[in-house]
Protein backbone atom coordinates (compact mmCIF):
# COMPACT_ATOMS: atom_id res chain seq x y z
CA UNK A 1 0.00 0.00 0.00
CA UNK A 2 2.85 1.98 -0.51
CA UNK A 3 2.73 3.50 2.99
CA UNK A 4 5.97 5.41 4.36
CA UNK A 5 6.76 4.25 7.86
CA UNK A 6 7.74 6.84 10.32
CA UNK A 7 8.92 6.10 13.57
CA UNK A 8 8.72 8.64 15.85
CA UNK A 9 12.38 8.85 18.27
CA UNK A 10 11.99 10.28 21.61
CA UNK A 11 15.77 10.24 22.20
CA UNK A 12 15.68 13.61 24.17
CA UNK A 13 12.99 11.85 26.80
CA UNK A 14 13.87 8.32 26.60
CA UNK A 15 16.99 9.13 28.82
CA UNK A 16 15.02 10.85 31.81
CA UNK A 17 11.28 8.80 30.74
CA UNK A 18 12.64 5.23 29.05
CA UNK A 19 10.44 3.33 27.84
CA UNK A 20 8.19 1.02 29.68
CA UNK A 21 9.99 -2.45 28.87
CA UNK A 22 6.19 -3.62 28.29
CA UNK A 23 4.81 -0.21 26.67
CA UNK A 24 1.55 -0.90 24.60
CA UNK A 25 2.30 -0.24 20.96
CA UNK A 26 0.12 2.48 19.54
CA UNK A 27 -0.29 2.72 15.49
CA UNK A 28 -1.35 6.13 14.03
CA UNK A 29 -2.19 6.50 10.26
CA UNK A 30 -2.45 10.16 9.40
CA UNK A 31 -2.07 12.89 6.46
CA UNK A 32 1.11 14.88 6.73
CA UNK A 33 -0.76 17.84 7.23
CA UNK A 34 -1.44 16.06 11.16
CA UNK A 35 1.99 15.12 12.24
CA UNK A 36 5.79 16.09 12.42
CA UNK A 37 5.16 15.99 8.40
CA UNK A 38 3.72 19.02 8.22
CA UNK A 39 5.01 20.94 4.68
CA UNK A 40 5.11 24.17 7.11
CA UNK A 41 8.10 23.52 9.63
CA UNK A 42 6.85 25.67 12.25
CA UNK A 43 3.62 23.63 11.79
CA UNK A 44 5.86 20.18 12.05
CA UNK A 45 7.51 21.13 15.17
CA UNK A 46 4.47 21.56 16.80
CA UNK A 47 3.35 17.99 16.21
CA UNK A 48 6.79 16.73 17.32
CA UNK A 49 6.75 18.84 20.18
CA UNK A 50 3.19 17.33 21.07
CA UNK A 51 4.11 13.87 20.17
CA UNK A 52 7.32 14.41 22.52
CA UNK A 53 5.17 15.59 25.62
CA UNK A 54 2.58 12.97 25.10
CA UNK A 55 5.62 10.10 24.97
CA UNK A 56 6.70 12.10 28.46
CA UNK A 57 2.96 11.71 29.59
CA UNK A 58 2.64 8.24 28.46
CA UNK A 59 6.10 5.96 28.75
CA UNK A 60 4.42 3.11 29.13
CA UNK A 61 2.74 3.89 25.02
CA UNK A 62 5.25 3.24 22.07
CA UNK A 63 3.96 5.80 19.70
CA UNK A 64 4.48 4.90 15.72
CA UNK A 65 2.56 7.02 12.71
CA UNK A 66 2.14 6.07 9.03
CA UNK A 67 1.58 8.24 6.72
CA UNK A 68 -1.76 8.57 4.64
CA UNK A 69 -1.51 9.11 0.82
CA UNK A 70 -3.19 12.38 0.02
CA UNK A 71 -6.53 12.47 -1.89
CA UNK A 72 -8.91 9.60 -2.23
CA UNK A 73 -6.39 6.88 -2.09
CA UNK A 74 -6.39 7.80 1.66
CA UNK A 75 -9.89 6.59 2.05
CA UNK A 76 -9.39 3.16 -0.30
CA UNK A 77 -6.63 2.72 2.19
CA UNK A 78 -8.64 2.58 5.07
CA UNK A 79 -11.18 0.45 2.82
CA UNK A 80 -8.46 -1.74 2.09
CA UNK A 81 -7.24 -2.07 5.30
CA UNK A 82 -10.78 -3.26 6.76
CA UNK A 83 -10.65 -6.20 4.26
CA UNK A 84 -6.85 -7.42 5.19
CA UNK A 85 -7.50 -6.80 8.79
CA UNK A 86 -4.54 -4.34 8.39
CA UNK A 87 -6.24 -1.36 10.56
CA UNK A 88 -4.24 1.19 12.75
CA UNK A 89 -5.47 1.67 16.68
CA UNK A 90 -5.59 5.17 16.09
CA UNK A 91 -6.34 7.43 13.01
CA UNK A 92 -6.68 10.44 11.29
CA UNK A 93 -10.37 10.56 9.52
CA UNK A 94 -11.50 13.50 7.03
CA UNK A 95 -14.99 13.93 8.68
CA UNK A 96 -17.29 12.93 5.73
CA UNK A 97 -15.38 8.74 5.65
CA UNK A 98 -16.77 8.14 9.11
CA UNK A 99 -20.32 7.38 7.84
CA UNK A 100 -18.64 4.64 5.18
CA UNK A 101 -16.51 3.38 8.13
CA UNK A 102 -19.07 3.05 10.67
CA UNK A 103 -20.48 1.09 8.17
CA UNK A 104 -17.99 -1.52 8.26
CA UNK A 105 -18.09 -2.41 11.55
CA UNK A 106 -14.65 -1.88 12.48
CA UNK A 107 -14.53 1.96 13.40
CA UNK A 108 -14.98 2.09 17.03
CA UNK A 109 -17.68 4.28 19.19
CA UNK A 110 -15.80 6.58 21.79
CA UNK A 111 -18.78 7.15 23.65
CA UNK A 112 -17.05 5.29 26.85
CA UNK A 113 -13.77 7.69 26.63
CA UNK A 114 -15.39 11.03 25.59
CA UNK A 115 -16.91 12.72 28.54
CA UNK A 116 -19.83 14.42 28.36
CA UNK A 117 -17.87 17.39 29.54
CA UNK A 118 -15.49 17.37 26.97
CA UNK A 119 -17.83 16.95 24.30
CA UNK A 120 -20.23 20.20 25.73
CA UNK A 121 -16.91 22.58 24.41
CA UNK A 122 -17.37 21.32 20.99
CA UNK A 123 -19.71 23.09 18.59
CA UNK A 124 -22.43 20.82 18.13
CA UNK A 125 -22.48 20.20 15.03
CA UNK A 126 -18.95 18.60 15.04
CA UNK A 127 -20.41 16.12 17.15
CA UNK A 128 -23.87 15.63 16.01
CA UNK A 129 -22.67 15.20 12.20
CA UNK A 130 -19.99 11.85 13.72
CA UNK A 131 -23.03 10.66 15.69
CA UNK A 132 -24.74 7.06 14.58
CA UNK A 133 -27.75 5.44 16.22
CA UNK A 134 -26.82 7.59 19.22
CA UNK A 135 -23.31 6.49 19.27
CA UNK A 136 -19.99 8.62 18.66
CA UNK A 137 -17.61 7.79 16.46
CA UNK A 138 -14.69 10.15 15.87
CA UNK A 139 -13.48 13.29 17.74
CA UNK A 140 -13.63 16.69 15.20
CA UNK A 141 -11.04 18.92 15.62
CA UNK A 142 -11.02 21.93 12.81
CA UNK A 143 -13.45 22.85 10.43
CA UNK A 144 -12.87 25.17 7.38
CA UNK A 145 -14.59 27.68 5.01
CA UNK A 146 -14.30 27.04 1.29
CA UNK A 147 -15.07 30.06 -0.88
CA UNK A 148 -12.74 32.85 -3.01
CA UNK A 149 -10.10 35.18 -2.07
CA UNK A 150 -9.01 38.54 -3.59
CA UNK A 151 -6.30 41.31 -2.80
CA UNK A 152 -8.24 44.30 -2.12
CA UNK A 153 -5.64 46.39 -3.95
CA UNK A 154 -6.41 44.23 -7.30
CA UNK A 155 -10.27 44.73 -6.92
CA UNK A 156 -9.67 48.49 -6.21
CA UNK A 157 -7.49 48.83 -9.55
CA UNK A 158 -10.23 47.62 -11.16
CA UNK A 159 -12.76 50.15 -9.81
CA UNK A 160 -14.07 47.96 -6.97
CA UNK A 161 -14.20 48.23 -3.33
CA UNK A 162 -15.38 44.55 -2.76
CA UNK A 163 -15.82 42.00 -5.34
CA UNK A 164 -19.66 41.19 -6.05
CA UNK A 165 -21.28 38.05 -5.56
CA UNK A 166 -24.42 38.40 -7.57
CA UNK A 167 -23.85 36.50 -11.14
CA UNK A 168 -24.39 39.10 -13.42
CA UNK A 169 -22.97 41.82 -11.86
CA UNK A 170 -19.63 39.44 -10.95
CA UNK A 171 -19.33 38.80 -14.65
CA UNK A 172 -19.33 42.63 -15.21
CA UNK A 173 -16.06 42.61 -12.60
CA UNK A 174 -14.54 39.49 -14.79
CA UNK A 175 -14.78 41.06 -18.49
CA UNK A 176 -12.42 44.70 -16.63
CA UNK A 177 -10.32 41.89 -15.27
CA UNK A 178 -9.99 40.24 -18.76
CA UNK A 179 -9.75 43.88 -20.14
CA UNK A 180 -6.63 44.09 -17.18
CA UNK A 181 -5.12 40.99 -18.68
CA UNK A 182 -5.83 39.07 -15.77
CA UNK A 183 -8.21 35.72 -15.54
CA UNK A 184 -11.10 36.19 -13.01
CA UNK A 185 -11.66 33.84 -11.32
CA UNK A 186 -9.60 30.53 -10.86
CA UNK A 187 -11.80 27.23 -9.43
CA UNK A 188 -10.70 23.97 -8.90
CA UNK A 189 -11.40 21.62 -11.46
CA UNK A 190 -10.20 18.30 -11.03
CA UNK A 191 -11.81 15.30 -9.71
CA UNK A 192 -11.29 15.33 -5.88
CA UNK A 193 -13.52 16.09 -2.43
CA UNK A 194 -11.79 19.40 -2.53
CA UNK A 195 -12.96 20.25 -6.14
CA UNK A 196 -16.83 18.89 -4.40
CA UNK A 197 -16.95 20.93 -2.05
CA UNK A 198 -16.94 24.14 -3.89
CA UNK A 199 -19.35 22.66 -5.94
CA UNK A 200 -21.87 22.12 -3.21
CA UNK A 201 -21.38 25.10 -1.96
CA UNK A 202 -22.93 26.88 -4.80
CA UNK A 203 -25.31 23.96 -5.02
CA UNK A 204 -27.22 24.35 -1.52
CA UNK A 205 -26.62 27.67 -2.19
CA UNK A 206 -29.01 27.92 -5.27
CA UNK A 207 -31.62 25.01 -2.71
CA UNK A 208 -30.13 21.66 -4.09
CA UNK A 209 -30.47 18.78 -2.51
CA UNK A 210 -27.48 15.82 -3.01
CA UNK A 211 -29.61 12.84 -0.89
CA UNK A 212 -33.08 12.62 0.91
CA UNK A 213 -33.92 11.72 4.30
CA UNK A 214 -33.08 7.96 4.23
CA UNK A 215 -29.83 8.36 2.20
CA UNK A 216 -30.76 7.86 -1.56
CA UNK A 217 -29.32 9.76 -4.39
CA UNK A 218 -31.42 12.36 -5.24
CA UNK A 219 -29.01 15.31 -7.00
CA UNK A 220 -29.97 14.06 -10.72
CA UNK A 221 -34.18 14.22 -9.94
CA UNK A 222 -36.26 17.25 -11.05
CA UNK A 223 -35.08 20.71 -9.76
CA UNK A 224 -32.05 19.47 -7.85
CA UNK A 225 -30.93 18.19 -11.45
CA UNK A 226 -31.77 21.75 -12.58
CA UNK A 227 -29.63 23.45 -10.05
CA UNK A 228 -26.95 21.18 -10.34
CA UNK A 229 -26.90 21.63 -14.40
CA UNK A 230 -27.09 25.90 -13.09
CA UNK A 231 -24.17 24.88 -11.13
CA UNK A 232 -21.95 23.07 -14.20
CA UNK A 233 -22.98 25.81 -16.20
CA UNK A 234 -21.25 28.59 -14.26
CA UNK A 235 -18.04 26.92 -14.42
CA UNK A 236 -18.55 26.54 -18.24
CA UNK A 237 -19.57 30.29 -18.96
CA UNK A 238 -16.62 31.10 -16.51
CA UNK A 239 -14.28 29.13 -19.87
CA UNK A 240 -16.51 30.11 -22.46
CA UNK A 241 -15.83 33.47 -21.78
CA UNK A 242 -12.75 33.96 -21.02
CA UNK A 243 -12.74 34.69 -17.45
CA UNK A 244 -10.88 31.39 -16.35
CA UNK A 245 -8.48 29.91 -18.00
CA UNK A 246 -9.60 25.83 -19.49
CA UNK A 247 -6.64 24.28 -17.64
CA UNK A 248 -8.48 24.97 -14.05
CA UNK A 249 -9.64 21.07 -15.78
CA UNK A 250 -6.11 19.62 -14.34
CA UNK A 251 -5.75 21.80 -11.06
CA UNK A 252 -6.22 21.48 -7.50
CA UNK A 253 -6.38 24.41 -5.14
CA UNK A 254 -2.72 24.07 -4.44
CA UNK A 255 -2.37 23.94 -8.18
CA UNK A 256 -4.14 27.41 -8.89
CA UNK A 257 -2.69 29.21 -6.11
CA UNK A 258 0.94 30.45 -7.83
CA UNK A 259 -1.50 32.24 -10.19
CA UNK A 260 -2.78 33.96 -7.52
CA UNK A 261 0.51 34.94 -6.35
CA UNK A 262 1.54 35.67 -9.74
CA UNK A 263 -1.24 38.04 -10.54
CA UNK A 264 -2.74 36.00 -13.72
CA UNK A 265 -5.90 35.70 -11.34
CA UNK A 266 -8.01 38.05 -9.40
CA UNK A 267 -9.77 35.84 -7.24
CA UNK A 268 -8.47 31.97 -6.25
CA UNK A 269 -11.14 29.90 -4.83
CA UNK A 270 -9.27 28.29 -1.82
CA UNK A 271 -10.09 26.86 1.93
CA UNK A 272 -9.34 28.99 5.18
CA UNK A 273 -7.09 26.30 5.67
CA UNK A 274 -4.60 27.19 3.36
CA UNK A 275 -4.70 31.02 4.47
CA UNK A 276 -1.71 30.53 7.15
CA UNK A 277 0.46 28.57 4.02
CA UNK A 278 -0.75 31.84 1.72
CA UNK A 279 0.64 34.56 4.57
CA UNK A 280 4.22 32.22 4.36
CA UNK A 281 4.13 32.31 0.62
CA UNK A 282 3.46 35.86 0.01
CA UNK A 283 4.05 37.60 3.46
CA UNK A 284 2.02 40.98 1.69
CA UNK A 285 -1.04 39.18 1.30
CA UNK A 286 -1.25 39.87 5.21
CA UNK A 287 -3.94 42.96 5.69
CA UNK A 288 -4.42 43.05 2.32
CA UNK A 289 -6.39 39.70 1.02
CA UNK A 290 -10.09 38.84 2.07
CA UNK A 291 -12.67 36.48 1.32
CA UNK A 292 -15.80 36.23 -0.73
CA UNK A 293 -18.63 34.02 -1.67
CA UNK A 294 -19.08 32.95 -5.06
CA UNK A 295 -21.16 35.02 -7.64
CA UNK A 296 -24.56 33.16 -7.71
CA UNK A 297 -27.74 34.11 -9.73
CA UNK A 298 -30.40 36.42 -8.82
CA UNK A 299 -28.60 37.19 -5.38
CA UNK A 300 -28.84 33.76 -4.46
CA UNK A 301 -25.83 33.19 -1.32
CA UNK A 302 -23.54 30.13 -1.05
CA UNK A 303 -23.50 27.81 1.74
CA UNK A 304 -20.75 27.34 3.84
CA UNK A 305 -19.65 23.55 4.03
CA UNK A 306 -18.91 22.31 7.74
CA UNK A 307 -15.69 20.33 7.02
CA UNK A 308 -13.13 18.42 9.12
CA UNK A 309 -10.90 16.17 9.92
CA UNK A 310 -11.48 13.81 13.26
CA UNK A 311 -9.56 11.32 15.42
CA UNK A 312 -11.42 7.69 15.29
CA UNK A 313 -10.40 4.53 16.91
CA UNK A 314 -10.00 1.22 14.91
CA UNK A 315 -8.50 -0.88 18.45
CA UNK A 316 -10.85 -3.61 19.50
CA UNK A 317 -8.16 -4.39 22.34
CA UNK A 318 -9.35 -2.93 25.70
CA UNK A 319 -5.85 -2.28 26.53
CA UNK A 320 -5.23 -0.71 22.81
CA UNK A 321 -8.43 1.12 23.41
CA UNK A 322 -7.32 2.77 26.75
CA UNK A 323 -3.96 4.11 24.99
CA UNK A 324 -5.61 5.35 21.99
CA UNK A 325 -7.83 6.95 24.06
CA UNK A 326 -5.36 8.63 25.64
CA UNK A 327 -3.35 10.24 22.64
CA UNK A 328 -6.74 11.53 21.24
CA UNK A 329 -7.49 13.14 24.21
CA UNK A 330 -4.18 14.66 24.63
CA UNK A 331 -4.55 15.53 20.96
CA UNK A 332 -7.97 17.82 21.70
CA UNK A 333 -7.93 19.08 25.13
CA UNK A 334 -8.35 22.80 24.37
CA UNK A 335 -4.40 24.21 25.03
CA UNK A 336 -3.00 21.78 22.34
CA UNK A 337 -5.86 21.86 20.17
CA UNK A 338 -5.59 25.54 20.11
CA UNK A 339 -2.07 25.51 19.55
CA UNK A 340 -2.84 23.49 16.59
CA UNK A 341 -5.76 24.83 15.39
CA UNK A 342 -3.78 28.32 15.68
CA UNK A 343 -0.75 27.62 13.95
CA UNK A 344 -1.96 25.65 10.88
CA UNK A 345 -5.40 28.54 10.46
CA UNK A 346 -7.54 26.06 11.17
CA UNK A 347 -10.71 27.31 12.30
CA UNK A 348 -11.81 25.85 15.72
CA UNK A 349 -14.79 23.90 16.76
CA UNK A 350 -13.78 24.84 20.28
CA UNK A 351 -15.64 28.36 21.55
CA UNK A 352 -12.54 29.12 23.77
CA UNK A 353 -10.16 29.04 21.11
CA UNK A 354 -11.30 31.53 19.04
CA UNK A 355 -10.27 34.02 21.37
CA UNK A 356 -6.42 33.11 20.88
CA UNK A 357 -4.51 36.05 19.94
CA UNK A 358 -4.43 35.20 15.58
CA UNK A 359 -8.19 34.51 15.64
CA UNK A 360 -8.73 38.12 17.12
CA UNK A 361 -6.42 39.95 15.73
CA UNK A 362 -6.83 38.93 11.63
CA UNK A 363 -9.66 40.58 9.78
CA UNK A 364 -9.83 37.45 7.57
CA UNK A 365 -10.68 35.47 11.12
CA UNK A 366 -12.84 37.63 12.70
CA UNK A 367 -14.62 37.39 9.04
CA UNK A 368 -14.85 33.53 9.48
CA UNK A 369 -15.45 33.31 13.45
CA UNK A 370 -18.92 35.17 11.95
CA UNK A 371 -19.61 33.12 9.45
CA UNK A 372 -19.44 30.33 11.92
CA UNK A 373 -21.54 31.84 14.42
CA UNK A 374 -24.14 32.57 11.89
CA UNK A 375 -24.69 28.78 12.23
CA UNK A 376 -24.99 28.77 8.08
CA UNK A 377 -22.47 25.95 7.63
CA UNK A 378 -23.82 22.48 6.47
CA UNK A 379 -22.50 19.37 6.52
CA UNK A 380 -21.60 17.04 4.17
CA UNK A 381 -24.44 13.74 4.24
CA UNK A 382 -23.58 11.68 6.87
CA UNK A 383 -24.21 8.69 4.84
CA UNK A 384 -21.84 5.87 3.19
CA UNK A 385 -22.75 6.86 -0.35
CA UNK A 386 -21.38 10.43 -0.13
CA UNK A 387 -17.54 9.61 -1.06
CA UNK A 388 -18.63 7.91 -4.08
CA UNK A 389 -20.85 10.81 -4.62
CA UNK A 390 -18.60 13.81 -4.37
CA UNK A 391 -16.06 11.74 -6.59
CA UNK A 392 -18.73 11.56 -9.22
CA UNK A 393 -19.97 15.09 -9.63
CA UNK A 394 -16.26 16.75 -9.36
CA UNK A 395 -14.81 14.03 -12.02
CA UNK A 396 -17.31 15.86 -14.24
CA UNK A 397 -16.31 19.00 -14.52
CA UNK A 398 -13.49 18.63 -16.50
CA UNK A 399 -15.28 17.00 -19.26
CA UNK A 400 -17.75 20.21 -19.33
CA UNK A 401 -15.27 22.52 -19.11
CA UNK A 402 -13.12 21.40 -22.35
CA UNK A 403 -16.83 20.58 -24.24
CA UNK A 404 -16.16 16.99 -23.85
CA UNK A 405 -19.72 15.75 -22.27
CA UNK A 406 -22.96 17.95 -22.57
CA UNK A 407 -24.06 19.15 -18.60
CA UNK A 408 -27.12 16.85 -19.19
CA UNK A 409 -24.56 13.83 -19.61
CA UNK A 410 -22.21 14.84 -17.32
CA UNK A 411 -25.15 14.16 -14.59
CA UNK A 412 -26.43 11.40 -16.13
CA UNK A 413 -22.66 9.67 -16.11
CA UNK A 414 -22.44 10.81 -12.32
CA UNK A 415 -25.93 9.36 -11.36
CA UNK A 416 -24.88 5.94 -13.04
CA UNK A 417 -21.87 5.59 -10.87
CA UNK A 418 -23.51 6.46 -7.68
CA UNK A 419 -26.77 4.73 -8.14
CA UNK A 420 -24.77 1.62 -9.33
CA UNK A 421 -22.62 2.12 -6.01
CA UNK A 422 -25.64 2.86 -3.86
CA UNK A 423 -27.27 -0.38 -4.94
CA UNK A 424 -24.35 -2.74 -4.25
CA UNK A 425 -24.01 -0.92 -0.74
CA UNK A 426 -28.13 -1.54 -0.50
CA UNK A 427 -27.50 -5.06 -1.42
CA UNK A 428 -25.13 -6.60 0.39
Amino acid sequence: MNKWLVTLSFAAVSAVLPTHASAVELTLWAPNNFTPAHALPDVGELYQELYDQFQAENPDIELNYELLPGGENALQQVLTAVGTGNLPDVAVLDGFWIARLVQTGELQPLDDFWSEESRALFAPGAVNEVTFDGNVYASWFYTAWRGLYYRKSVAESLGYSEVPTDLDEFLEFAAKAREAGMDAVLLPSVEGEATALHLESMFWGLGGELVDETGKPIFFESENRDILAEVYGIYKTLVDEGYMRPDVATLDEGGIRPYFYSGETALVAQSSSSVVQMYTDMPDLEGDIAAVNYPLPDGAIATPVLVGWTYGMFADDPEKQAAAWKFIEFMIRPDNLGLINESSGQLPVVEDIWNRDFFTSDPLMRQFKGIFDSGGMKARPGVPIYPTLSAALSSQISSIIVGSKSIDQAIDDARDVVMAEYERQTNR
